[in-house]
């Protein structure tokens, strides 16, 4: 457990809320604005990521994996900074194609294990609504951009508020041990 860094949590939760406040509060009108505020927070939790790495390297501790993703962050970051607009776009996309599969699969499934499985209908069900909020990402990409928005605002908050009790709770560990 000590190998674990509980501050990445912190830090990845801190940025998660910040995430979540903008995504809830900037107009809709605004979304390739908030495109690109996404993208500096990945761009600075980016930044820390690579000043960990560094501060690992010189405390001669496992460095190599937060190095990479700190680069990996680090570019991600500077693409939607770069190209906000192009970035919503392709993300809008790639939602929508991925909730179609994603749809379709749960209704095979949900069909496959009829009989196998009680309430296989709910599966079904949640088949059918993720299909048609794919269709209605493709169909009208914004529209469904700005419910999306108020959904990812709402799911950064809950993530955030738990990346930092699991990072709190990982330093508890930490000092106890």
């Amino acid at each position: 457990m000590k190998n674990i860094n509980w501050s990445l949590f912190v830090i990845s939760g801190v940025i998660a809320i910040l995430f979540g406040i903008l995504a809830l509060f900037v107009p809709q009108e605004t979304i390739i604005k908030l495109t690109l505020y996404f993208g500096i927070l990945i761009l600075a939790g980016g930044l820390i990521l690579l000043y960990l790495a560094i501060k690992n390297k010189r405390a001669e501790k496992p460095y190599g994996l937060l190095l990479i993703e700190s680069i990996l962050v680090l570019l991600m970051g500077g693409i939607i900074v770069f190209l906000p607009g192009e970035t919503i776009r392709v993300f809008l996309i790639l939602i929508g194609a991925w909730a179609i599969l994603t749809g379709l699969l749960q209704i095979i499934l949900a069909v496959r294990m009829k009989g196998v499985v009680s309430r296989h209908g709910m599966f079904t069900l949640n088949g059918i609504i993720t299909l048609i909020f794919g269709l209605l990402l493709l169909i009208k990409p914004m529209g469904t951009a700005a419910f999306i928005m108020v959904v990812t605002g709402i799911l950064a908050l809950v993530a955030g508020v738990l990346l930092i009790y699991l990072g709190l709770s990982l330093r508890g560990a930490e000092r106890r041990a």
